[in-house]
C-alpha cells in the first residue's frame, strides 16, 4: 500500500493526465481522497513542487525504463526495439488511452513555455531517452547487427519524435489506428537498419 505522499502523487498524476497540469486543483484531488489540504501542503508547498515531483518520481522513471533494455542490450538489437515499440503500443490499448494521450507528450506540449522547472525536467527525460536509443543503435552497429551507413543520433531522434508525435496525432484524430501505423513504420525502419 502506498504511503500518503505517494497516494497524493499518483492521484494527481492521474488527474493531470486527464485534465492537464493547469486544469487540476490538487486540493480538490486530495479532498476526494479523504486527505486534508494540510497534508498536501506538508509534502508539497505548492502545485509546482507537486508537478515537479510527479515528473521526477513517476514520469521520468517510467519513460526511461522503456528504452533501457536497448541501451543495455548486447545482441538482438532489432528484437529489443520491436519489444519497446510493442510496449508503447500497449499505451493506447483502449479508446480512453487514445483520447487521453501520452502523459509525457501532454506535459511537453503544455508546460515548457510556462515554467522553467517543467521545461528543464522534461528536457532531461526526453534527452535521456534519445541518448538511450542512440547508445543502443551505436552498439548494434559495432556488433555488426546494424549497418554503418546511418547516423545513430539522427535515427534516435527520429524514433523518439515519431513515437511522441504519433501519440499527439492519434489523440487529435482519436484513432488508435494512427498510432498503429507509426509503430508499423518504425518496425520497418528497424528492419532497414539491419546488416
Amino acid at each position: 500500500m502506498l504511503d500518503t505522499r505517494s497516494q497524493i502523487l499518483h492521484k494527481n498524476f492521474e488527474a493531470i493526465h486527464r485534465n492537464g497540469f493547469q486544469g487540476v486543483r490538487a486540493d480538490k484531488v486530495v479532498a476526494e481522497m479523504g486527505i486534508t489540504k494540510g497534508a498536501l501542503y506538508h509534502y508539497f508547498p505548492n502545485k509546482f513542487d507537486l508537478g515537479y515531483a510527479i515528473i521526477d518520481e513517476i514520469v521520468a522513471p517510467h519513460y526511461l525504463s522503456l528504452w533501457q533494455p536497448l541501451e543495455h542490450a548486447q545482441k538482438g538489437f532489432a528484437q529489443v526495439i520491436y519489444e519497446v515499440l510493442d510496449r508503447y503500443r500497449s499505451f493506447v490499448a483502449t479508446e480512453e488511452q487514445v483520447i487521453l494521450g501520452c502523459p509525457l507528450t501532454n506535459l511537453t506540449q503544455e508546460m515548457p513555455p510556462l515554467d522553467e522547472g517543467f521545461r528543464v525536467r522534461l528536457y532531461r527525460v526526453t534527452s535521456r531517452m534519445q541518448q538511450q536509443i542512440e547508445t543502443g543503435l551505436k552498439k548494434a552497429q559495432l556488433s555488426g547487427e546494424f549497418k554503418l551507413d546511418f547516423n545513430p543520433t539522427q535515427v534516435a531522434f527520429f524514433y523518439l519524435s515519431s513515437i511522441e508525435g504519433g501519440f499527439s496525432v492519434a489523440k487529435a484524430m482519436q484513432s488508435r489506428a494512427v498510432f498503429e501505423m507509426v509503430v508499423s513504420q518504425l518496425k520497418q525502419l528497424t528492419d532497414g537498419l539491419k546488416s
